[in-house]
């Protein structure tokens, strides 16, 4: 189990104003997770966090809540909680080829780099025209 400081930095990073902080240490949770219960309520905030990011490599492009349902999945696995996570009507992550064809067609401009497809996701988002799933992680 992590340190009290430990713990304290993950928080700190969940907490971050900076999505790919958050979105970093999610992934970070999603894979290795430490099961300590003192994670579990900030992980669960981030389960309404729809702020899109880069959210893994290869490029992979979603939102913060969809990696905080796999990193609550998993915490709550090692933590020995065996409660479902459910997450309704959340857009499907995409690669930069899905999300340049939506765009495409939408006929929407296509904007370059990280930001400009974050910028495309939103847009695409705004329109209801992004792929959407149900989540449910034992």
């Amino acid at each position: 189990m992590a340190t009290s400081d430990e713990v304290a930095e993950i928080i700190d990073l969940l907490k971050s104003p900076d999505a790919h902080q958050r979105t970093t240490m999610l992934g970070v949770l999603a894979q290795e997770p430490g099961g300590d219960p003192r994670l579990l309520p900030v992980v669960e905030e981030l389960l309404a966090d729809d702020t899109p990011d880069l959210i893994s490599i290869p490029m992979l492009f979603g939102e913060v809540r969809w990696v905080a349902a796999h990193a609550l999945a998993a915490e709550r696995r090692a933590a020995a909680v065996s409660t479902l996570v459910e997450l309704r009507g959340v857009p499907r992550p995409l690669t930069s080829d899905e999300l340049s064809r939506l765009v495409d067609e939408a006929g929407l401009p296509r904007r370059g780099g990280v930001d400009g497809m974050l910028a495309s996701f939103t847009a695409l988002r705004e329109r209801g025209l992004l792929p959407v799933t149900d989540l449910r992680l034992p």
